[in-house]
């Protein structure tokens, strides 16, 4: 009987524990909505994106390349005879006039010369003027007479030589400019043909750079070229000249910028960086981080509609800068998202806040 009533109680025990467990389970099921609901109901709130309101500019469109400036005239001078350097009258680094002695060789035993050639001459001038008083008297044949015209034009001749020898003694500036570079000193044995010094015109620069085959047609002659340098020095220039035939390795186009320099303020062979003015358009500047693939990989903008929906736009880029990138392709008026692109869609609405007012709410 003991046992019977051990029996009883302890079902009895089961019993109301199993029911208590399912209130608790219903209780649990009424106080928590399940994921199906959850979804249901984030699915009802749009993504919050930040936006950032851009308005289009009207911005040069141009042409930037790379180049270098270069002097606007140089010339390797030689000596045109051989002798020993006996002076060097200008430095290097100097800036001399058109015409300046630059090197004068010593003169040797060329005065001589050139007195025995002008004696020699002066001997055949008297020789011709007798054979052809003779002539006249019939008294010369006239293969004589020739054969001493002959004398005095070789005489002529060699004195023609020793004049121009002695002027080539002095190596002269064809044009005004700069010394850059100097091969010889005091002492110096020189031959025909020998490198003597560089001389360099800077009083006008130009500058140079490759032009892309695809840019080449838009640019004439005489358009204006702004020039900024590695340093931040800014100048300007006219095109000047533009190949006619493309570099067989890199299919560009050399071109060149003629650039006044006076005050010699500017350097040649610095790096410099040119930009030609080839029209104007519109375009917004935006942040390099705002620009985003869609499905068949162009490359564009997404941007939030007057209804709040997403819509992508494909730009093409402009030109780039410092603080940004400057684009077309945009309304020109454009709520652009700044943040959160990555995770929406075309066409998808979400709840738009401008990056002014979110940061003030975060203050």
């Amino acid at each position: 009987m003991k046992r019977s009533v051990i029996l009883a109680i302890g079902l009895a025990t089961a019993v109301t524990l199993w029911m208590l467990s399912g209130a608790l389970v219903d209780a649990s099921r009424t106080e928590q909505p399940d994921d199906s609901a959850l979804a249901s109901a984030a699915a009802a709130q749009p993504m919050r994106v930040l936006v950032s309101e851009s308005a289009a500019s009207s911005i040069d469109r141009e042409i930037r390349i790379l180049g270098h400036l270069e002097p606007w005239r140089r010339v390797r001078l030689r000596a045109e005879t051989e002798g020993k350097i006996a002076r060097l009258p200008v430095a290097r680094g100097a800036q001399v006039d058109t015409g300046s002695v630059l090197v004068e060789l010593a003169e040797d035993d060329r005065p001589a010369q050139l007195a025995r050639a002008e004696a020699e001459l002066a001997a055949r001038q008297l020789e011709l003027a007798a054979s052809e008083k003779l002539g006249s008297q019939g008294m010369q044949a006239r293969t004589q007479i020739k054969q001493t015209q002959a004398a005095l034009a070789s005489a002529q001749a060699e004195l023609a030589r020793l004049r121009l020898d002695i002027d080539r003694l002095q190596i002269r500036a064809p044009f005004a400019g700069v010394v850059e570079t100097r091969e010889v000193e005091l002492g110096s044995l020189v031959q025909r043909g020998d490198e003597i010094l560089e001389l360099v015109d800077n009083r006008r620069l130009k500058a140079v750079g490759q032009v892309p085959q695809q840019s080449a047609s838009a640019l004439q002659l005489g358009q204006s070229v702004a020039i900024t340098l590695l340093d931040g020095t800014q100048a300007r220039g006219q095109l000047s000249y533009i190949a006619q035939v493309a570099n067989p390795q890199t299919r560009s186009f050399r071109i060149e910028a003629d650039i006044s320099n006076p005050e010699l303020a500017l350097a040649s062979g610095v790096s410099a960086e040119l930009h030609i003015k080839i029209g104007e358009e519109r375009g917004h500047l935006i942040s390099p981080a705002v620009l985003t693939l869609d499905d068949a990989g162009r490359m564009g903008v997404r941007t939030v509609d007057a209804s709040d929906r997403v819509a992508f736009y494909p730009v093409t880029l402009i030109h780039s800068q410092a603080d940004g990138v400057w684009v077309s392709g945009l309304p020109l008026q454009a709520r652009i998202i700044t943040q959160g692109q990555g995770f929406v869609s075309e066409g998808e609405r979400v709840k738009p806040v401008i990056a002014d007012s979110a940061a003030s709410e975060r203050s």
